[in-house]
């Protein structure tokens, strides 16, 4: 007797689910991604640092929109997240970032000055934080780059984030986000044991 009251249910409950999901809307598929990556290895030491990024394409107009980043924090790249992972303490623009996996956002202050803006990416997972929207999350660490604008001759079609070592001094070196005919550069130092 039994049965039959548990096969209706279980109808009931398909009939129901379909309803639900029709409202959810799916978005992605395959893209490529840029990554740069420093490896360190030697003696006394063994470190890395990958950064992983969306690259959107440039637009013409988007040279008379940096007025409109002024005092927010905005999405970095295309599609999910742009991604920090370093397995040393790193310092970029003077600022410290403790070995981990942290997802990047851009900051932009009242006065136009840039920074990259990291949030603990375990911690943005867990709290459902995406990089879609407007961005009200609080980075736990701001990173100051320096912007150099119309640098390059010719412009970048698509967003590039490089980290490089200087190749006198392993331990130092440069972020660079090159977009357009523009640059954000930030000083790089590698904290790792020697």
């Amino acid at each position: 007797m039994r049965f039959p009251l548990l096969t209706a249910a279980l109808a009931a409950l398909t009939f129901a689910l379909p309803t639900t999901a029709q409202d959810v809307k799916v978005y992605g598929g395959q893209s490529q991604r840029a990554c740069s990556t420093l490896v360190l290895f030697g003696d006394n030491i063994m470190a890395g640092i990958t950064v992983t990024h969306g690259q959107p394409e440039w637009k013409a107009e988007y040279d008379g929109m940096l007025d409109k980043l002024k005092g927010k924090l905005n999405r970095l790249g295309k599609d999910m997240w742009t991604t920090l992972l370093n397995s040393v303490d790193i310092e970029i623009g003077g600022t410290k970032i403790p070995a981990g996996s942290w997802v990047v956002g851009l900051h932009c202050d009242q006065d136009g000055k840039f920074a990259l803006a990291f949030l603990d990416a375990t911690k943005a997972m867990k709290e459902g934080t995406m990089p879609f929207g407007p961005q009200k999350w609080t980075p736990d660490h701001v990173a100051p780059l320096e912007l150099k604008k119309d640098v390059a001759t010719e412009a970048v079609q698509k967003m590039e984030i490089k980290l490089q070592a200087d190749e006198k001094d392993p331990m130092h070196g440069t972020v660079t986000l090159a977009w357009g005919k523009h640059q954000l550069v930030g000083q790089l130092a590698i904290h790792a044991g020697k």
